[in-house]
């Protein structure tokens, strides 16, 4: 699935300065959550910026959109745990085994609407092969803890989103081992839609690709994921959640058979939903979407900021300032501050590390990133100072997925 985005390339636009000088930035109080990946099972822990003690872990799930509930599965329950206390507010059995749906190619699960009311949760049976026979889903309100509706379908289906209002959900149907459809199930008719969910631009249905993550627009019309493909360009998958269509733009690339670095994209949205960035920091592609209409998202321009060669990135590794003014993201070493009126790197930091994942304070003042070995350096967004360096919580690092005021 293609369409033809106004790619305006900008060359290669090399970077410039480093951090200002200057002693280190006044450190923020600010709570990070920060996912792992232990020995045990996976937590969310919660890390104290100023004392850089892990103060509770919480179980690994997804949060509501204010994030005043943690959606997790233990055995047969669906767990609501408060994030500020680690206090579970609610417990409610399912019938039988299911889980929630990855969101990013590390693990971090999904499975919400937009303004996180309502959750879905799978379960498969019969996998000859490892391909699932039969598919069950759980549409859940999470505002009364009421199952609302149980949906069984035969063959391979896995969540792609739910509209906020419940009524709409779009499954990945599996057709074989490559390609696979968008389907779109009416939740008030109790059927999924004759119809494939089609890229406008051409009509195509199938589709092949591998989803890395994906971030919905504030007023929960729109779903943009970022998917990569073996031997082809990576795109993003801009899905309706009002009805069934979409738009595929096609991004630079040739596919990840070639090295890692096609792997390493991530998303960041302006918090008017009106822009969208995806970035390559490995490759060193940036390319700026024009998300103000749902009915025609585009690509407007392309850019290459200068890198080094490809190291290991996760998937959430792109921040945009509240001004939308600046992006940083990570580098193949470091980060950058790319200024987005012109697409040129203006400052680096961390050159020495390997980042994972970047989180930003509320605020706007903080940075933080963790690297591949779990470590977390706090940094100023104004100047590029490292205020401080510590070790995050034990584990594998799969994301940074809040950073809140204390």
């Amino acid at each position: 699935m293609r369409v033809a985005g106004a790619l305006v390339c900008l060359g290669i636009l090399a970077a410039g300065c480093g951090p200002t000088q200057g002693g280190p930035p006044a450190t923020g109080g600010y709570k990070l959550y920060e996912a792992v990946s232990s020995h045990s099972s996976p937590v969310v822990s919660v890390i104290d910026s100023r004392s850089h003690a892990s103060e509770r872990s919480l179980p690994l799930g997804v949060p509501s959109g204010d994030w005043k509930h943690l959606f997790s599965i233990t055995g047969s329950s669906l767990v609501d745990t408060d994030p500020e206390t680690g206090m579970t507010r609610n417990a409610m059995q399912l019938p039988g085994a299911f889980q929630l749906p990855p969101a990013t190619i590390t693990g971090v699960p999904g499975g919400t609407s937009p303004d996180g009311q309502w959750l879905v949760a799978e379960s498969y049976e019969g996998t000859p092969n490892g391909v699932p026979t039969a598919t069950h889903l759980l549409l859940i309100n999470t505002a009364v803890s009421k199952i609302t509706q149980r949906i069984d379908l035969d063959g391979y289906f896995r969540f792609d989103a739910v509209s906020d209002d419940g009524e709409r959900l779009y499954l990945i149907q599996y057709l074989n081992g490559k390609e696979y459809y968008v389907r779109l199930y009416d939740t008030i008719l109790h059927k999924l839609d004759e119809n494939i969910v089609v890229d406008k631009s051409d009509g195509n249905q199938a589709m092949t690709g591998l989803r890395l993550s994906g971030v919905a627009s504030p007023d929960g019309h729109m779903l943009f994921s970022m998917y990569v493909r073996e031997n082809d360009n990576p795109f993003i998958h801009a899905l309706s959640l009002d009805g069934p269509f979409a738009f595929c733009l096609d991004l630079p690339g040739s596919g990840y058979s070639s090295g890692k670095a096609d792997m390493q994209w991530s998303l960041a949205m302006s918090r008017d939903g009106s822009r969208l960035y995806a970035v390559n920091g490995a490759t060193g592609i940036v390319a700026q979407v024009d998300t103000s209409n749902q009915f025609s998202p585009q690509i407007v321009r392309t850019a290459k900021i200068a890198t080094v060669n490809s190291a290991s990135i996760g998937a959430t590794t792109s921040v945009l300032s509240p001004d939308g003014k600046t992006l940083v993201t990570a580098g193949s070493s470091g980060i950058v501050w790319v200024d987005t009126a012109s697409l040129t790197v203006r400052m680096e930091s961390l050159n020495e590390w390997h980042v994972w994942s970047l989180g930003l304070s509320p605020d706007g003042r903080m940075l933080y990133a963790v690297n591949d070995k779990g470590s977390i350096a706090e940094v100023s967004m104004a100047s590029g100072d490292v205020a401080n360096r510590f070790e995050g919580a034990q584990g594998q690092p799969m994301a940074l997925m809040r950073v809140a005021v204390s």
